[in-house]
């Protein structure tokens, strides 16, 4: 099967899409710990951190608070201690909800909002999903499934499924303004106000413009999924 240019530059941009989503629900989900750190070190030493690069600033100031917690000596056990307090679901302040969307927006655990979370999950397919890291609304979990269906979204396009394709974006597009961008960026100024390291101030700086970012991007491609590719949509939305 030959595939339009349309399709593949498509999925190529899905892919990438996936992949941060990938990186940033293990930036939650990670004990901070090698071989991860080494991993994590290498990954963004590969990113493109210009200013003029979307998410280029924040994976920057990323790298540059990871090399120096790598490089003290009780690097990472701060790492570790803040992660617990900011992540992990215990030990938080009175000023910090839980991780959990639920938690964040003052809900019940067994509310419809998180019915709704664990609908989303069930009709992509996935029953039990992330039941290892605990409440379906944990935002690890959440960004986890966001690159769960831009991988589905790049395997369409890669089949030259554009319908197919256009149901796994409205998917995304779906869970994003009602379920993540609901909470996760209010959530992530409070994280980055109360981060004891820079790491995870970093970090929290990172998931919130990630959210917004991605936002934008998918209006985009939804915009033009049913129109022929021009280089100035592909060069704008995988910059």
């Amino acid at each position: 099967m030959t595939l339009h240019v349309f399709d593949v530059e498509l999925a190529d941009i899905a892919r990438r899409r996936s992949s941060t989503w990938w990186l940033l629900s293990r930036l939650v989900i990670e004990q901070p710990q090698e071989p991860w750190l080494g991993e994590l070190e290498a990954v963004l030493a590969a990113v493109d951190t210009r200013a003029v690069t979307p998410l280029g600033a924040e994976a920057a100031a990323l790298l540059t608070a990871l090399q120096a917690a790598r490089l003290s000596a009780d690097g990472p056990t701060r790492l570790a201690v803040d992660r617990t307090s900011l992540l992990a679901g215990v030990l938080h302040k009175k000023t910090l909800p839980a991780p959990y969307e639920s938690a964040a927006l003052h809900l019940d655990m067994n509310s419809d909002w998180v019915m709704d979370v664990i609908q989303c999950y069930q009709d992509a397919g996935l029953v039990d999903f992330g039941l290892e890291l605990g409440p379906p609304d944990y935002l690890g979990t959440e960004l986890r499934f966001m690159s769960i269906l831009a991988y589905q979204e790049m395997q369409a396009h890669q089949a030259g499924d554009c319908g197919l394709a256009a149901q796994w974006l409205a998917m995304q597009q779906h869970f994003l303004e009602t379920h993540l961008l609901n909470w996760v960026p209010e959530h992530c100024e409070r994280l980055a106000s109360l981060a004891q390291t820079p790491f995870y101030k970093a970090t929290s700086t990172l998931l919130s413009a990630a959210c917004q970012l991605d936002q934008r991007d998918l209006v985009q491609v939804a915009m033009r999924i049913t129109q022929p590719m021009t280089d100035e949509f592909v060069d704008e939305v995988a910059a």
